[in-house]
């Protein structure tokens, strides 16, 4: 189950269990943390909801029998520079030098693994999320474009200049608000859909989800900024699409803009 915490007088989440867990072996989620997640009342501290057991104090060892073993040389996940275990900070099966502790956290709070393997969603992937949910938006577009079509036709049979100029200054006019309704639809698309599930039925379909950079839930205002920026990704001739390929993060144009990303659920 999903886990949320407080940070700096904000809400970061959702994050998995096992990232949340290495969270706290790190130090980043400390005893007195605020935490939460669904079912509980309210935001409670971390050591209430999960109270530590006190450390067992080892016996005294006789020095003599004290043996100080070689340091093994490890690899940060992050970095990839050699220390010794005893300088790398554990998270979960990776470790990471203390240089690379916040940087490595805050990929964790992005929707990293444990193992540290980052997985954005790429190119291709979101490619055809876009062409699921453009099907989707087409064909809603088609019906509407559709009846207007029709009733332009049925006016055509009428056979009268008068009513025929009348009836294509309607016409017109129905594809002004074809255009206006199309807006309104794609934004309450992403609306609906980002807010409540962190992906559209494209990215649902490829288990991808949208999240921003500072964690937490998608919010409306972005789910709208979002739908806007996708204009300008399109408006540079695809390039701010292909940008998605190119960047170490996967981020297109308007992911930049809304400092947005997508990532495999």
């Amino acid at each position: 189950m999903d886990w949320y915490y407080a940070e700096s007088g904000r809400q970061v989440g959702p994050i998995q269990e096992e990232s949340f867990d290495a969270l706290v072996r790190s130090g980043v989620v400390r005893p007195d943390t605020l935490v939460w997640q669904q079912g509980m009342p309210n935001w409670q501290t971390y050591a209430t909801v999960r109270p530590v057991a006190p450390t067992p104090v080892a016996p005294p060892l006789d020095a003599a029998a004290v043996v100080t073993p070689s340091p093994a040389t490890r690899f940060c996940s992050e970095c990839g520079r050699p220390f010794a275990q005893s300088e790398l900070i554990p998270f979960g099966n990776s470790f990471v030098c203390a240089t690379c502790k916040e940087t490595f956290a805050h990929k964790l709070r992005e929707g990293v693994n444990v193992g540290g393997a980052i997985r954005y969603g790429g190119f291709w992937i979101r490619f055809v999320a876009i062409l699921i949910d453009g099907a989707v938006l087409i064909t809603v577009s088609l019906l509407l474009s559709g009846l207007g079509t029709a009733v332009f036709f049925s006016g055509r049979a009428a056979g009268r200049a008068g009513a025929m100029m009348a009836l294509s200054g309607a016409y017109l006019a129905f594809q002004g608000f074809l255009f206006l309704a199309n807006i309104a639809i794609g934004v309450s698309y992403q609306v609906y859909f980002l807010t409540r599930y962190s992906a559209t039925p494209g990215k649902l379909a490829l288990r991808l989800k949208v999240i921003p950079a500072t964690g937490g839930p998608v919010s409306a205002s972005l789910a709208i900024g979002r739908f806007f920026a996708h204009y300008l990704s399109m408006l540079t001739m695809g390039i701010g699409y292909i940008m998605a390929g190119l960047d170490t993060q996967k981020r297109a144009l308007h992911d930049r803009i809304c400092d947005t990303r997508v990532i495999h659920a």
